[in-house]
Protein backbone atom coordinates (compact mmCIF):
# COMPACT_ATOMS: atom_id res chain seq x y z
CA UNK A 1 0.00 0.00 0.00
CA UNK A 2 1.43 3.35 -1.01
CA UNK A 3 1.83 6.01 1.66
CA UNK A 4 0.03 9.31 1.11
CA UNK A 5 2.07 12.12 -0.40
CA UNK A 6 1.63 15.82 0.16
CA UNK A 7 2.03 16.48 -3.58
CA UNK A 8 0.93 13.36 -5.51
CA UNK A 9 2.66 12.72 -8.83
CA UNK A 10 1.87 10.56 -11.86
CA UNK A 11 3.97 9.71 -14.92
CA UNK A 12 2.92 8.32 -18.24
CA UNK A 13 4.60 7.90 -21.61
CA UNK A 14 3.54 10.40 -24.23
CA UNK A 15 2.81 8.66 -27.53
CA UNK A 16 2.64 11.81 -29.65
CA UNK A 17 4.98 14.71 -30.19
CA UNK A 18 5.05 17.10 -27.20
CA UNK A 19 3.92 20.11 -29.24
CA UNK A 20 1.06 18.09 -30.72
CA UNK A 21 -0.17 17.18 -27.23
CA UNK A 22 0.14 20.79 -26.06
CA UNK A 23 -1.80 22.00 -29.12
CA UNK A 24 -4.56 19.47 -28.41
CA UNK A 25 -4.61 20.58 -24.77
CA UNK A 26 -4.77 24.26 -25.76
CA UNK A 27 -7.65 23.61 -28.17
CA UNK A 28 -9.56 21.69 -25.51
CA UNK A 29 -9.06 24.45 -22.93
CA UNK A 30 -10.08 27.12 -25.45
CA UNK A 31 -13.42 25.37 -25.92
CA UNK A 32 -14.22 25.39 -22.20
CA UNK A 33 -17.25 27.47 -21.28
CA UNK A 34 -16.97 27.29 -17.49
CA UNK A 35 -19.72 24.74 -17.03
CA UNK A 36 -19.47 22.14 -14.25
CA UNK A 37 -17.06 19.32 -15.06
CA UNK A 38 -14.90 21.43 -17.34
CA UNK A 39 -11.24 22.21 -16.86
CA UNK A 40 -9.49 25.51 -17.38
CA UNK A 41 -5.82 26.32 -17.41
CA UNK A 42 -2.77 27.77 -19.08
CA UNK A 43 -0.45 26.06 -21.55
CA UNK A 44 3.26 26.88 -21.64
CA UNK A 45 6.16 25.83 -23.86
CA UNK A 46 6.87 22.53 -22.01
CA UNK A 47 3.79 22.03 -19.85
CA UNK A 48 0.59 23.43 -18.40
CA UNK A 49 -1.27 24.27 -15.21
CA UNK A 50 -4.84 22.97 -15.00
CA UNK A 51 -7.65 23.72 -12.55
CA UNK A 52 -11.35 22.99 -12.36
CA UNK A 53 -13.70 25.64 -13.68
CA UNK A 54 -14.92 28.24 -11.21
CA UNK A 55 -18.33 26.56 -10.83
CA UNK A 56 -16.70 23.37 -9.50
CA UNK A 57 -13.72 24.78 -7.60
CA UNK A 58 -13.66 24.74 -3.81
CA UNK A 59 -11.05 25.90 -1.30
CA UNK A 60 -9.36 22.50 -1.26
CA UNK A 61 -9.47 21.94 -5.04
CA UNK A 62 -5.96 21.24 -6.33
CA UNK A 63 -4.08 22.46 -9.36
CA UNK A 64 -2.42 20.00 -11.74
CA UNK A 65 1.01 21.01 -13.02
CA UNK A 66 1.97 19.15 -16.20
CA UNK A 67 5.52 18.92 -17.50
CA UNK A 68 6.69 17.18 -20.64
CA UNK A 69 10.12 15.67 -20.15
CA UNK A 70 12.32 13.78 -22.62
CA UNK A 71 12.89 10.10 -21.88
CA UNK A 72 16.50 9.13 -21.25
CA UNK A 73 18.00 7.78 -24.44
CA UNK A 74 15.99 10.20 -26.58
CA UNK A 75 13.18 7.76 -27.40
CA UNK A 76 10.07 9.88 -26.92
CA UNK A 77 8.74 11.93 -24.04
CA UNK A 78 6.88 11.40 -20.82
CA UNK A 79 4.13 13.43 -19.21
CA UNK A 80 4.60 14.18 -15.51
CA UNK A 81 1.67 15.50 -13.52
CA UNK A 82 2.03 16.97 -10.02
CA UNK A 83 -0.97 17.88 -7.92
CA UNK A 84 -0.53 20.82 -5.58
CA UNK A 85 -2.77 23.04 -3.50
CA UNK A 86 -4.16 26.18 -5.07
CA UNK A 87 -2.16 29.37 -4.57
CA UNK A 88 -4.28 30.78 -1.69
CA UNK A 89 -4.10 27.51 0.23
CA UNK A 90 -0.35 27.23 -0.40
CA UNK A 91 0.15 30.79 0.87
CA UNK A 92 -1.97 30.10 3.96
CA UNK A 93 0.10 27.01 4.84
CA UNK A 94 3.36 28.95 4.48
CA UNK A 95 1.96 31.76 6.65
CA UNK A 96 0.82 29.31 9.34
CA UNK A 97 4.24 27.63 9.43
CA UNK A 98 5.95 31.02 9.61
CA UNK A 99 3.77 32.15 12.53
CA UNK A 100 4.32 28.86 14.36
CA UNK A 101 8.09 29.13 13.84
CA UNK A 102 8.06 32.66 15.27
CA UNK A 103 5.93 31.55 18.25
CA UNK A 104 8.21 28.58 18.94
CA UNK A 105 11.37 30.65 18.67
CA UNK A 106 9.87 33.42 20.81
CA UNK A 107 8.82 30.91 23.47
CA UNK A 108 12.32 29.42 23.49
CA UNK A 109 13.91 32.88 23.89
CA UNK A 110 11.47 33.91 26.59
CA UNK A 111 11.98 30.63 28.44
CA UNK A 112 15.75 31.09 28.23
CA UNK A 113 15.42 34.60 29.65
CA UNK A 114 13.27 33.24 32.49
CA UNK A 115 15.98 30.69 33.29
CA UNK A 116 18.66 33.37 33.35
CA UNK A 117 16.59 35.47 35.74
CA UNK A 118 16.00 32.47 38.06
CA UNK A 119 12.24 32.54 37.43
CA UNK A 120 10.02 29.57 36.59
CA UNK A 121 10.56 28.85 32.87
CA UNK A 122 6.91 28.32 31.96
CA UNK A 123 7.39 29.91 28.51
CA UNK A 124 9.20 26.78 27.28
CA UNK A 125 5.76 25.13 27.02
CA UNK A 126 5.24 27.23 23.87
CA UNK A 127 7.91 25.26 21.98
CA UNK A 128 6.20 21.83 22.06
CA UNK A 129 2.84 23.54 21.57
CA UNK A 130 4.12 25.16 18.36
CA UNK A 131 5.52 21.80 17.20
CA UNK A 132 2.21 20.03 17.88
CA UNK A 133 0.29 22.71 15.98
CA UNK A 134 2.77 22.40 13.08
CA UNK A 135 2.09 18.65 13.07
CA UNK A 136 -1.66 19.27 12.91
CA UNK A 137 -1.10 21.71 10.06
CA UNK A 138 0.91 19.06 8.20
CA UNK A 139 -1.94 16.59 8.78
CA UNK A 140 -4.43 19.11 7.43
CA UNK A 141 -2.66 18.82 4.07
CA UNK A 142 -3.66 15.15 3.94
CA UNK A 143 -7.21 16.02 4.98
CA UNK A 144 -7.42 18.52 2.12
CA UNK A 145 -5.96 15.95 -0.25
CA UNK A 146 -8.68 13.51 0.75
CA UNK A 147 -11.36 16.14 0.21
CA UNK A 148 -9.86 16.99 -3.19
CA UNK A 149 -9.42 13.41 -4.39
CA UNK A 150 -12.47 13.61 -6.66
CA UNK A 151 -11.10 16.82 -8.17
CA UNK A 152 -7.71 15.15 -8.71
CA UNK A 153 -9.47 12.27 -10.45
CA UNK A 154 -11.37 14.68 -12.72
CA UNK A 155 -8.19 16.51 -13.71
CA UNK A 156 -6.24 13.31 -14.32
CA UNK A 157 -8.99 11.74 -16.43
CA UNK A 158 -9.11 14.93 -18.52
CA UNK A 159 -5.35 14.68 -19.21
CA UNK A 160 -5.43 10.91 -19.80
CA UNK A 161 -8.23 11.21 -22.35
CA UNK A 162 -6.40 13.94 -24.25
CA UNK A 163 -3.14 12.01 -24.20
CA UNK A 164 -4.85 8.84 -25.42
CA UNK A 165 -7.00 10.59 -28.06
CA UNK A 166 -4.22 12.48 -29.83
CA UNK A 167 -2.75 10.65 -32.81
CA UNK A 168 0.76 9.27 -32.39
CA UNK A 169 3.70 11.18 -33.79
CA UNK A 170 5.06 10.18 -37.18
CA UNK A 171 8.30 8.17 -37.03
CA UNK A 172 11.46 10.16 -37.78
CA UNK A 173 12.20 10.44 -41.49
CA UNK A 174 8.57 9.99 -42.58
CA UNK A 175 6.18 12.73 -43.54
CA UNK A 176 2.78 12.37 -41.93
Amino acid sequence: MATPRVRPVFDRPLQQAPQQFLDTLQASLAGATGRPGEVRGQVFARGAILRLCDAERRVWSPALHLAIEPVEGGAGSRLRGTFSPSSPVWTAFVAIYLVLACVGLGAACWGGAQLLMDEPAWAFFGVPLALVLAGFTYGAAFLGQGLGSEDMYTLRVFVERLADAAPPAAPPGRIA
